[in-house]
């Protein structure tokens, strides 16, 4: 290089090592740099060694529920899953008064009145005597056909019967009527007695003997006091007037009546 550019490129770098020197912030500062990624690399542990956010408050416990205080329980309002009878008729008497009319004779009615009395050895067994006494009427069907067809017919004619029955009550239960509860037994009958009738007091006649079978239900209204439905088939041998031969002769009644029973109070009233 000669001398002339020599000088030439002293002139033009001149500038640029005037500026160096007086202003040292132009320059590359590489230490800067580095110190700030040690610096970032110290603080990252910092970050994800932070203690964990303070737990919430817990919920305070909720309030225990207040005892049952158990309350008096009175006699009426118990209820028993099995209930007992509400009355009882064992060693009691029952005094029944009835009324009755026949159902199965279509020429001649029968009507009539009877006095029951019974005794119940257990509650449902029981030994019965009834005594009755009847009225025979005719009815239209017996003038149309002795007018129109000059028939002739012959019929027993009852005046009053004297019967001893034994009663099975196997069915008790209960039953709605008019807002209130009615309990209720049914039964069955049968015994032997006697029947007169009109031939009765013929020569070499007398009483008839008679069977009773039937059955009945009874429902109770009060502990002595029963309203009482009975059908009854009262059968015997007689031989009608005007007739030489003697015929098996059945009366079948329905009776109705109100049973009182003695003593009057009741056992089982405690079972409602």
């Amino acid at each position: 290089m000669n001398r002339p550019q020599a000088i030439l490129l002293a002139l033009c770098l001149w500038p640029a090592l005037a500026l160096a020197q007086t202003d040292p912030g132009m320059g590359l500062d590489l230490s800067e740099d580095a110190n700030k990624t040690e610096e970032e690399q110290t603080e990252a542990p910092a970050e994800e060694t932070a203690p964990p956010p303070a737990l919430s408050t817990p919920a305070a416990p909720a309030p225990e529920p207040e005892p049952v205080v158990p309350t008096d329980i009175t006699q009426e309002d118990r209820v028993k899953s099995v209930q007992r009878k509400v009355y009882l008729k064992a060693r009691r008497f029952e005094l029944t008064p009835m009324v009755s009319f026949s159902i199965n004779d279509p020429y001649y009615s029968k009507f009539g009145a009877s006095v029951r009395g019974a005794y119940y050895f257990a509650d449902t067994l029981s030994v019965a005597a009834r005594v009755s006494v009847m009225q025979v009427l005719p009815s239209d069907d017996v003038n149309i056909a002795k007018r129109a067809f000059q028939s002739r017919i012959f019929h027993s004619v009852p005046q009053w019967t004297a019967m001893g029955d034994v009663e099975w009550s196997p069915l008790y239960g209960k039953v709605a009527f008019l807002n209130s509860i009615l309990h209720f037994d049914g039964y069955l009958l049968g015994g032997l007695g006697a029947v007169r009738t009109e031939t009765s007091a013929l020569p070499n006649r007398g009483l008839n003997v008679g069977a009773d079978l039937g059955l009945g239900m009874r429902f109770v209204a009060k502990d002595f006091l029963a309203v009482n439905v009975a059908l009854i088939n009262t059968s015997y041998v007689d031989q009608p007037l005007g007739t030489s031969k003697g015929a098996i002769q059945n009366v079948m009644t329905i009776n109705a009546g109100i049973s009182l029973f003695f003593p009057l109070s009741s056992t089982g009233r405690e079972a409602e």
